[in-house]
C-alpha cells in the first residue's frame, strides 16, 4: 500500500462515487475499482459499502480513512521540511459568513507582505463544514463561528478529530431592518415585535431540505451581498447580524437596532491542527489571531 493509493482511496470518501472520483482523478473507473478491491482483500474488509446514492464508509472503513488522513498529513509536513515545501504565499482558510471577520482577513492580506506572492482561497461555510474541510486537509486554519450554547459540542468535535481550538472574542447579535420599516425609528425593540416579519437567513446549499425549515417567515440565501439588497428593499423584513460598519448600513440604507431582551451571543474560535504543514502566510495569520 502506497501513498497514492490513500490519497485514491481519500478522493473517493469525499466524493461518494467510485466514478466522479475516477473522473476527478483522470483514470478510468474499473482501474479506480480494481484499487479499492485489491486494497479491501489485503486489509481483510470492506471500506465501502454501495447505496442507491454511491458509496459510504463501512464502519471500520471510517477508522480506516482517518487514519489515511493522518498518513497523508505526516507525509506532507516531512515533504514540508525540504526545499519543496509549501509555497510561502499558500493561505486556505474556512470562514463564517462574517462582514468583521472579512476585515480581518482584509487587514492582515493588505498588511502583511503585500508585495509577496499570494495564493489565497477563502471558503465561507457553516462552521461543521469548516472542520470537514479542515479535517480533509482543503484548508490549514479555520475561523468558526458558533452560539455559545454549542461550546461543548464544538470542543467534542475538535478534540474527536484530534484538531486545536483556541477561543477568541464573543459577539451578540442584533436586528436590522430597512430605513423604511415601521420598527426603524424605534432604535431599540424587544424579540417579539420581530414576529410575523420575514426573518432573512442564510442557507447553506450542503443542508438537507429539512433542515430549513420551521415556523414562521423565512428567506434563505448563500450571499451576504444578496441578503442586504433583498433587506434594503423590503420593510417587512430583518436580518439578525453582528454589529455591521456604519457605512455599510448608509450604504444599503438599512438601522441596526438594540435589542431590549438581547440577542443571540456568538463566539467565534480558530482551529487547526498542531503538526500541520502551513505555509509562511497561514503562520503569520496564525499569530495575528493569537498573539502571545
Amino acid at each position: 500500500m502506497n501513498i497514492q493509493q490513500l490519497q485514491y482511496l481519500i478522493e473517493i470518501e469525499r466524493t461518494r462515487s467510485i466514478s466522479q472520483a475516477a473522473e476527478n482523478l483522470y483514470m478510468g473507473q474499473p482501474n479506480l475499482s480494481r484499487i479499492l478491491r485489491d486494497t479491501e482483500e489485503r486489509i481483510g474488509f470492506a471500506i465501502f459499502e454501495r447505496t442507491r446514492k454511491g458509496v459510504r464508509p463501512t464502519e471500520k472503513g471510517v477508522v480506516f480513512l482517518q487514519h489515511a488522513r493522518n498518513i497523508l498529513r505526516e507525509a506532507a509536513f516531512m515533504e514540508n521540511l525540504g526545499p519543496n515545501r509549501s509555497p510561502a504565499g499558500r493561505f486556505r482558510v474556512a470562514l463564517p459568513r462574517s462582514y468583521g471577520v472579512m476585515e480581518q482577513i482584509k487587514r492582515f492580506l493588505t498588511e502583511y507582505a503585500p508585495e509577496a506572492p499570494l495564493d489565497a482561497v477563502l471558503r465561507e461555510c457553516h462552521p461543521r463544514q469548516a472542520l470537514e474541510l479542515l479535517d480533509s486537509g482543503t484548508v490549514e486554519i479555520a475561523v468558526i463561528r458558533y452560539a455559545t450554547q454549542y461550546q461543548d459540542y464544538f470542543s467534542e468535535q475538535t478534540a474527536a478529530k484530534k484538531l486545536t481550538m483556541r477561543l477568541l472574542d464573543q459577539v451578540r447579535y442584533r436586528p436590522a431592518v430597512a430605513q423604511s420599516s415601521p420598527l426603524a425609528k424605534k432604535g431599540s425593540i424587544s424579540m417579539s415585535e420581530l414576529e410575523g416579519l420575514t426573518e432573512l437567513r442564510h442557507r447553506d446549499v450542503f443542508y438537507a431540505e429539512s433542515k430549513a425549515g420551521g415556523a414562521g417567515r423565512k428567506l434563505y440565501t448563500v450571499d451576504r451581498l444578496a441578503q442586504l439588497q433583498l433587506l434594503q428593499g423590503m420593510p417587512d423584513a430583518y436580518l439578525c447580524a453582528e454589529p455591521l460598519p456604519e457605512a455599510l448600513l448608509h450604504r444599503f440604507g438599512l438601522v441596526q437596532l438594540e435589542c431590549a431582551d438581547g440577542g443571540t451571543l456568538y463566539q467565534n474560535a480558530v482551529v487547526f491542527r498542531l503538526q500541520c504543514a502551513v505555509s509562511e502566510t497561514e503562520s503569520a495569520f496564525l499569530r495575528r489571531l493569537l498573539p502571545r
